[in-house]
């Protein structure tokens, strides 16, 4: 393999992000949660740091990562092209699940949540055990291993990979589509967890990827938005349907939702949608969020309502805004 230490390292990859370009195929639209200012870049410098998987100066998960994106961008461009999931067999939906699982552990907002989580799990115990840990507690934590934190967080990203694929394949995949009135915007971390039919207990958090009702979402153009659902949206979707059918008319969402699953056709997400979509890849980015237009108004209110979340996702704070952030 190809040595890319020294190289731009992409956490989300190119290919994804020409997507959403602003009419120059080589530039996108930036907006930075820090300090809502917007601005285009180039797309090979955008969602990006230099050296950013390197582990003891080598390149090779970086090189692993961008074999899994050759693998994977004749799939999106495939689907990208017909604007359906029509055609698209069981092996190449086992691959987008792998794709979709890799996306979520690869980003900087998840080393960042990583290494957020194991300091105050550290806090914690150094406060239960008086201020000094044994060394077996210290090495159960990990922190006499050689390594930085960020490469810690990094070491796990294969392993995790694997039970986020297998609980993906689990999943119904859909499609949805605009009409071209409203676009998809894209994170610097884009799958984004949301859980509708599961308010949950208010104790156990309802955004695992096996927990009841998931939702995940993945933006794939400004036009496409790829998702795994939970089967019991289904389910529920098909009651609807059913019933409205017994009536003598089609419901308006369940309808093409039910249709979506039987012949792959893409469902089209109406606007306030497809802004509450945009409001996950705001919610869900560590900085950034990426656009084909510099329409970030949405964006702009969200943050001066609720300031956390100039900050990527961390453990103990919600990920997923509320319709009224």
């Amino acid at each position: 393999m190809a040595d890319t230490a020294d190289t731009n390292q992409h956490y989300v990859p190119q290919f994804l992000l020409r997507g959403f370009h602003s009419g120059n195929e080589a530039q996108i639209w930036a907006f930075d949660k820090t300090t809502s200012k917007s601005f285009t870049t180039a797309i090979d410098k955008a969602a990006s740091e230099q050296g950013f998987y390197n582990v003891d100066g080598s390149a090779q998960l970086d090189d692993v990562i961008r074999k899994f994106e050759e693998a994977t961008a004749p799939i999106i461009k495939e689907i990208g092209e017909r604007k359906s999931l029509a055609g698209i067999d069981e092996y190449k939906r086992i691959w987008l699940s792998g794709f979709t699982a890799l996306q979520y552990v690869r980003t900087r907002a998840f080393t960042e949540r990583s290494q957020d989580m194991m300091r105050q799990i550290t806090h914690v115990v150094t406060k239960m055990s008086g201020g000094e840990l044994s060394e077996q507690v210290r090495k159960q934590l990990g922190m006499d291993e050689p390594g930085t934190q960020h490469e810690k967080a990094l070491s796990t990203i294969l392993v995790l990979v694997r039970p986020a694929v297998a609980e993906l394949q689990k999943k119904h995949l859909i499609l949805y589509r605009s009409d071209g009135s409203s676009l998809f915007c894209i994170g610097d971390s884009p799958v984004a967890l949301h859980n509708t039919l599961n308010p949950g207990d208010g104790i156990r958090g309802t955004l695992g990827l096996a927990v009841p009702g998931i939702e995940v979402y993945l933006p794939i153009s400004k036009y496409l938005l790829l998702a795994h659902m939970c089967p019991t949206i289904a389910v529920a979707y098909s009651g609807l349907e059913e019933d409205a059918r017994r009536m003598g008319f089609t419901h308006a969402h369940a309808g093409p939702y039910v249709r979506a699953l039987e012949h792959g056709t893409a469902v089209l997400m109406e606007k306030e949608h497809i802004r509450f979509q945009n409001s996950l890849q705001l919610g869900y980015a560590e900085r950034f969020v990426y656009s084909s237009v510099d329409d970030f108004g949405d964006a702009r209110d969200i943050l001066a309502g609720n300031p956390r979340r100039r900050m990527g996702p961390r453990v103990g704070r919600p990920e997923t805004p509320k319709a009224s952030d």
